[in-house]
């Protein structure tokens, strides 16, 4: 293996003073620094520094990012296994299903390692080095523009040929990041597991328990977690799925805690977060709440409301579509949230304060006024601009370029015949190569695929566009048929969903089937309406929205950031940089919650609530197997516990550790009151939401049909 480049010199300047709140931070696992570590002792951490990462077998060695970064998982045993939140395996529950085996509904639990489930796609990430590039990424930047490449591509360019280098010399998959928005360039270095089979997951009605209903909220009562192994090729390393494989030896696995918690323990969360952006200014902020937040809330409410009402009545589509809708109902009720935390709090309000402390140190030194001391000013006027063409390019993202699967493969088929056009193509042949690839486009129409659903969620959204997109962003042909149909846009949607041969899996297939012309292909009702609508005029909306006074709202913003970030250091405040889908490391406590006025919650919730919950909904459902095992284990047994982590989306499945490293518990939610966190960090009432660990062996041994795998986890 290639040995890291010392980034330890650039991370001491980062991490001047400790003076944000102390739990604050997704910290970069490769980077902590004296004071950090020494700051984590003090709090309960009874680990050495290597102990974390760069040691021969450290807790980062047995943390792995699932599929890349959608989720976080954690090794625990010596053979492979990898545990996980049950909302992160949701989708791969629902496709391993069929009519025969519905497992999201029942559960999955292998009796034998023969009985594991390859999960077709499933990936595995082991993080085995980091490399600090910022010299050579500065050096092949300046040679770019010199040779005069640097234009929109150029950074994409950049970093293909800095993680083609990397993973030549290190024969790993590497990734470069930017952090600090280009302060610092890191190559990951990665080990990609690609066959990866499903052991065990509750069924929903435990896994899930509560819904949506309880989701972002606390308490809390889900037995949240879902078992995977890893497996290899006989020498050790990365394999496609054979029969012929053999469970992954990982360098670390983490050993499981008996012990349980209790309120002020000292909690480490290790995973993949995904995206922060608590270098946003408050501009910045204003329009996150003011302009796209509403549009995501109200267009994804209107989806949602037409999958629930499809799923409640037919067993078949809640199959299809039910990570569907937990994926939508997820960020939906997060923006809402978020939203109202923004008001309650008064982020935007506290970020401006900020700002106001940071313009009076851009104007106490002579260099920094000339060049930054009308930045808010400018700011303020680029937001100002732009903020109708943002709320539509929201509409379009939201109400059209989603909602439909044929509407997405129409897409698809009109970007390709746009191709062949420019290839000067004018028939398509059913021997054609790019005929080929245009018939497995169907796939969007396939298992997951209900025409009815997906009928209703084309006609209600293509109103939603028309009620709340100006003509001029149309395009001719909707325009053309939006009049044809005297402006009913729900009867022009459904008549052009009924006849296109891309809302059908067999039509579409019959269709390509036979030599056709490009332009007959081209004359069909979706593919005409995804050509009329056109991306680029949104992007381009946005982007030209403040041309006319020399405003480009991005462009200030990165420089925005890159000023708070220096205003912070020089405030003495702790800097880490803006969460990445890297892996991270924050520290925190066992702690209850005040959500509101006269409200205290306790830092636990135990089986009685289940109990108390318990009802025909189906999200409340509760088993005669789980009634009996709390009957036996007594209601007091503890099921979700609350800590003051700080995590964001990406985390879900990281390991809760105490201080000697051993799991506790697994991250799987935040409460409401913490929705701001991805702009800002409150201390006070952020919290992440755990199972706990001991609830997860109790069904596991229990609930489980087999007792292979608690042998495995227990060592018994």
């Amino acid at each position: 293996m290639m040995k890291a480049k010392s980034i330890s010199i650039f991370l001491s300047a980062m991490f001047i003073a400790l003076t944000a709140s102390a739990d604050e931070g997704m910290w970069l696992v490769n980077g902590i620094d004296r004071q950090l570590y020494g700051r984590m002792r003090r709090e309960g951490l009874r680990l050495r520094p290597e102990a974390l990462y760069g040691g021969e077998a450290s807790i980062a060695d047995a943390v792995v990012a699932v599929d890349g970064g959608m989720g976080t998982g954690s090794m625990v045993s010596a053979d492979g296994l990898m545990i996980t939140n049950h909302h992160v395996a949701y989708g791969d529950i629902c496709a391993l299903g069929d009519d025969k085996h519905d497992y999201l509904e029942d559960g999955f639990w292998a009796s034998s390692r023969a009985g594991e489930l390859p999960v077709k796609g499933k990936s595995v990430w082991f993080l085995r080095g980091v490399v600090d590039v910022t010299d050579e990424i500065a050096a092949e930047r300046e040679r770019m523009r010199q040779n005069g490449k640097t234009g929109v591509m150029g950074n994409r360019r950049l970093f293909a040929m800095i993680e083609k280098r990397y993973s030549e010399q290190s024969g790993y998959e590497a990734s470069c990041v930017s952090m600090w928005n280009g302060l610092a360039y890191y190559v990951y270095l990665y080990d990609v597991y690609r066959d990866v089979r499903l052991v065990a997951a509750p069924p929903v009605r435990i896994g899930a328990f509560g819904g949506n209903a309880d989701n972002w909220n606390w308490p809390q009562h889900k037995g949240d977690f879902a078992i995977y192994r890893v497996y290899c090729s006989r020498d050790g390393r990365p394999a496609e799925y054979s029969a012929d494989n053999v469970p992954l030896h990982p360098r670390r696995w983490l050993e499981i805690s008996d012990r349980g918690v209790r309120e002020g323990d000292f909690t480490m969360v290790v995973g993949y977060p995904g995206r922060t952006h608590r270098y946003m200014s408050s501009f910045a902020v204003g329009e996150k709440q003011n302009v796209r937040n509403p549009v995501i809330v109200e267009a994804r409410h209107a989806r949602m409301e037409i999958i629930d009402g499809a799923m409640r009545a037919d067993s078949a589509v809640r199959r299809a579509y039910s990570d569907r809708y937990f994926n939508l109902s997820n960020y939906a009720d997060y923006a809402q949230w978020e939203n109202n935390c923004f008001r309650r709090f008064g982020v935007a309000g506290i970020r401006a304060g900020e700002e106001t402390r940071m313009h009076e140190w851009i104007c106490s030194d002579s260099v920094r006024r000339a060049k930054y001391g009308d930045l808010l000013e400018l700011l303020g006027k680029a937001y100002a601009i732009r903020a109708e063409a943002v709320r539509e390019r929201s509409w379009f993202q939201e109400a059209w370029i989603s909602p439909s699967e044929a509407l997405l493969v129409a897409n698809r088929v009109s970007s390709m015949l746009a191709r062949l056009r420019r290839e000067n193509v004018s028939v398509l042949d059913p021997s054609c190569p790019e005929v080929r690839k245009l018939a497995f486009n169907r796939s969007k129409l396939g298992d997951n695929y209900d025409r009815g659903t997906d009928r209703r969620l084309f006609v209600k959204l293509v109103g939603m566009f028309t009620e709340n997109v100006p003509r001029r962003m149309w395009g001719e042909y909707l325009n053309a048929e939006y009049d044809r149909f005297g402006g009913d846009a729900e009867a022009m949607a459904a008549a052009a969903f009924d006849a296109s041969f891309c809302s059908d899996a067999g039509r579409y297939a019959d269709y390509f089937s036979q030599r056709r012309t490009v332009d007959e292909t081209a004359a069909d009702p979706m593919v005409s309406l995804a050509a009329s609508v056109s991306v680029m005029r949104f992007v381009q909306g946005v982007r030209a929205a403040g041309r006319a006074e020399g405003l480009d709202a991005d462009s200030l913003e990165r420089v925005y950031a890159r000023l708070l970030h220096d205003f912070r250091q020089a405030e003495g405040v702790c800097q880490y940089p803006d969460a990445n889908s890297t892996m991270r490391l924050s520290y925190g406590h066992v702690r209850a919650l005040e959500p509101r006025d006269g409200v205290s919650c306790n830092w636990f919730s135990t089986a009685a609530g289940i109990l108390e919950k318990a009802s025909d909904d189906y999200d409340y459902r509760v088993d005669d197997t789980l009634r009996a095992i709390i009957a036996d284990e007594g209601d007091g047994m503890v099921v979700n516990f609350i800590t003051d982590n700080d995590i964001t989306g990406g985390n879900s499945g990281s390991p809760v550790l105490d201080g000697r490293g051993r799991i506790v518990g697994l991250a799987f939610d935040g409460n409401r009151e913490s929705m701001a966190g991805d702009v800002w960090f409150n201390g006070d009432h952020a919290r992440t939401v755990c199972v706990d660990i001991r609830y997860v062996m109790t069904l596991i041994e229990r609930y489980a049909p087999s007792d292979y795998l608690y042998r495995e986890l227990s060592g018994r």
